[in-house]
């Protein structure tokens, strides 16, 4: 495109003018205010600009040890549709491949948006899996006590990384040495210590994403220990799976409501 941009790190004082922005682009997934500040503070969050007016915003970050996640990527409405999209993820692409060792990036993005899909595909992202995000309401939950959940233990790490691919222990580590945003990483365990569950949760949210279980009937429990986590003000909490129909069947048949469906993107820098 023709017209001169400037794209340079977010800062605290863009909170307005990003709010603004992203209440059009994104209604149903604002920032608070404090997730902004956070998001400022960790780096790698990035605001677009066209003769001094905010007009995207990008945020990417390492995932795992081999990985990124584009976190977020979004054009106002009014300047849609102009290659201003392609501007970013092109920036996006270059920050990862100057990162040592990534191979892939991922991404999410809803199912019915055709046209970031779109896109995406002409970077060579393709669709690698189905997400579910629903609100569980603390009072459906029927706990029979038949799993613990827990922080995870140091000694796990490695295991639970092994064992769910979404939540890498390199990642895991970085989860949890985080000290700008507070994230818990929990387990779930049968009553002999085999471990069926693992997710990343945070509180002040409160999510847990991602959300990882080896059987249905420990879905109660897990979020039950999550409740007990939880800041009081909360009656639920936003639960986020990949790739888990049964799980997502029971969501569905308690009537939860579901915030989106969406399909995780992937792109293998390496072919």
């Amino acid at each position: 495109m023709d017209v001169e941009y400037n794209l340079r790190p977010m800062r605290n004082e863009d909170w307005d003018n990003f709010l603004k922005m992203v209440q059009e682009i994104f209604p149903d997934d604002v920032l608070r205010k404090d997730q902004f500040l956070n998001s400022v503070k960790k780096g790698n969050f990035y605001a677009l600009e066209i003769d001094g007016q905010m007009t995207g915003e990008l945020k990417v970050a390492r995932f795992g040890s081999d990985d990124a996640h584009l976190a977020s990527i979004g054009v106002a409405r009014p300047h849609q549709r102009k290659g201003l999209g392609s501007i970013l993820m092109k920036y996006a692409l270059e920050w990862i491949k100057k990162e040592e060792g990534i191979s892939t990036v991922h991404l999410y993005t809803q199912d019915h948006n055709i046209p970031a899909q779109s896109m995406y595909k002409k970077f060579g992202f393709r669709v690698t899996g189905t997400t579910w995000h629903y609100f569980v309401p603390f009072a459906s939950l029927k706990p029979e006590g038949k799993y613990i959940c827990q922080e995870i233990l140091s000694d796990e790490i490695d295991l639970v990384g092994a064992q769910f691919p979404t939540l890498p222990a390199a990642q895991i580590r970085r989860f949890i040495e985080d000290r700008v945003t507070k994230y818990y990483v929990l387990t779930l365990k049968d009553k002999e210590g085999n471990i069926v569950g693992a997710t990343r949760f945070t509180p002040s949210f409160p999510g847990s994403f991602p959300f990882e279980i080896t059987q249905i009937d420990c879905f109660d429990d897990f979020i039950k220990g999550m409740q007990n986590l939880s800041i009081p003000e909360f009656d639920h909490v936003r639960t986020v799976f990949t790739d888990n129909k049964e799980l997502a069947n029971l969501c569905k048949e308690r009537e939860y409501r579901l915030h989106h469906k969406l399909f995780r993107m992937s792109l293998n820098l390496r072919i």
